[in-house]
């Protein structure tokens, strides 16, 4: 493989470096912040294994806490999109995007949409069984009763959230792009080479789906994933530098 000409990609703009610069930097960080409030308030990601007599009387205690932190949780998740689509773009040559580009927008799309699900359990269905179980005078087997419907609201909602939306599908939008890295030149051959292992980490937490113990777990697959939003995003806002000077 050649290495890159920084010629090749003069058909990019200095404000759409710097914008994707910043939108990716923005992803790289901005989980934190759901991590600092759900953490603080109901011991996120540990809580996501709760059973749900303890998780429900915890989520309706913190429930101001809940909705502000799955609230950033949602935002940083649709950002993804965006993230997904200026990644391919300025990986790939000016014109008609490609079938492989394509694809990685496709499942970015795709990873946004079954994030935003799998947080919406928290917001929506799950307060709902978290106030009902709360009731006054309810019995053991109603009580029971709900207990059983959130397992399989939680166990519904991860699945979609978690397994196919933060693993699945962002591990085929990052194989993907790295191979369109790769392929159309426009980026250094590290940011493909190193997405391409970060995209195999991402895949390992879906193997659940398939009843297989994952080797890693999904918070060290996601940091994975921060990190190389966090390495393009310099590498973009070094473009744009360059482009001033």
């Amino acid at each position: 493989m050649t290495a890159h000409d920084p010629s090749t990609d003069s058909h990019t703009s200095r404000p759409m470096w710097l914008v994707a610069g910043l939108v990716l930097l923005l992803q790289g960080f901005s989980l934190f912040a759901p991590m600092a409030v759900l953490g603080g308030a109901i011991h996120w990601p540990d809580s996501l294994d709760y059973a749900p007599a303890k998780m429900l009387p915890l989520l309706r205690e913190q429930l101001d806490a809940v909705r502000l932190g799955y609230g950033l949780y949602l935002g940083y998740s649709l950002l993804f999109l965006v993230t997904g689509v200026l990644t391919v773009r300025l990986a790939a040559r000016p014109g008609a995007l490609g079938a492989l580009a394509l694809i990685a927008i496709g499942a970015a799309a795709a990873s946004a949409l079954a994030r935003a699900i799998g947080i919406l359990r928290w917001l929506t269905g799950s307060v709902s069984l978290a106030e009902a179980h709360a009731a006054p005078g309810l019995s053991v087997e109603s009580r029971a009763a709900i207990e059983h419907m959130q397992s399989a609201v939680n166990a519904w909602g991860g699945a979609i959230g978690e397994m196919l939306g933060v693993a699945a599908f962002a591990a085929i939008w990052a194989i993907a792009t790295s191979l369109v890295i790769l392929r159309e030149r426009q980026l250094p051959a590290w940011a493909g080479l190193s997405g391409l292992v970060v995209g195999l980490l991402v895949a390992m937490p879906a193997l659940e789906l398939f009843g297989i113990t994952p080797p890693i777990s999904i918070v060290l697959s996601t940091t994975a994933i921060q990190l190389w939003f966090m390495a393009l995003g310099l590498l973009f806002l070094w473009r744009a530098l360059r482009r001033s000077a």
